[in-house]
């Protein structure tokens, strides 16, 4: 991958009005959130409830009930997923810092994965340091971060309609002082474009997308104190590389 097709986003480099505007808003959103979800799920239930009573329908119009609701079933199973990305956008948690194995989460996420990844013709392979030493994170937040980035790297290739493969690897680099969580594609790459705005939110190319994954991603690298950074061909694919200090600098000592 040529050099001029990469793209780096450091921690806080894109945020400016939209750190502080999140600030403001954020609760109210989150807030607002909330009571679109709590109806949101009675509804979902009562929809359950309703495909109960129909069961096994006999009748043309049974048949066209039970449809109807399964459709609205997915429907509102969808809009609950939209609603949980936005709540973990403006909401996200604070960091609770931790030593955690980076190996540990990726393979924990791989068996996770794997099943699916085989029957879509996806080889999954993993180039994990051996022996490295235990990272000081938030396991819930570093595990979410990867799996968004897997997936992300999943739906790309399962677009192509061809077979293709994943590599999720692990390292540390001194140069830095950070561990390196990677994950390399082959799909179709991003085009120039893309890559300056994959990270905003709400901007997507996938159908139905929120554009709130990347984002989120990105938020919670950014609460290590770390940062993300892209490589990309189009026709070739995309690697991400997610680093986190050694210590987060809320963690660090101060000099004296």
């Amino acid at each position: 991958m040529s050099a001029d097709s990469s793209s780096s986003l450091a921690a806080g480099d894109a945020d400016g009005p939209l750190g502080a505007e999140l600030g403001r808003w954020g609760r109210l959103f989150g807030g607002f959130a909330h009571e679109i979800k709590n109806p949101l799920s009675t509804i979902g239930l009562h929809l359950r409830l309703l495909e109960e009573d129909v069961g096994e329908p006999s009748t043309p119009r049974d048949k066209r009930i039970l449809t109807r609701t399964q459709r609205l079933s997915k429907e509102v199973v969808r809009l609950q997923g939209i609603l949980q990305e936005f709540l973990d956008f403006v909401r996200a948690p604070e960091a609770q810092f931790a030593p955690v194995s980076l190996n540990l989460i990726v393979r924990e996420i791989s068996d996770l994965l794997r099943p699916e990844m085989e029957r879509q013709d996806i080889r999954l392979n993993l180039l994990l340091t051996e022996g490295l030493e235990p990272a000081t994170v938030d396991k819930n937040l570093v595990h979410q971060a990867l799996l968004n980035l897997m997936r992300n790297a999943q739906e790309a290739i399962v677009g192509t309609g061809r077979s293709g493969e994943i590599i999720v690897g692990t390292a540390f680099d001194e140069s830095t002082d950070s561990f390196v969580l990677s994950v390399t594609d082959s799909g179709p790459g991003m085009a120039e474009e893309v890559r300056q705005r994959c990270f905003e939110p709400y901007f997507s190319t996938k159908p139905g997308g929120t554009g709130l994954g990347l984002a989120i991603t990105r938020r919670f690298v950014e609460d290590h104190g770390g940062n993300m950074r892209i490589d990309s061909h189009e026709g070739i694919g995309t690697k991400f590389e997610l680093r986190v200090p050694r210590l987060p600098s809320r963690l660090a000592e101060p000099e004296a």
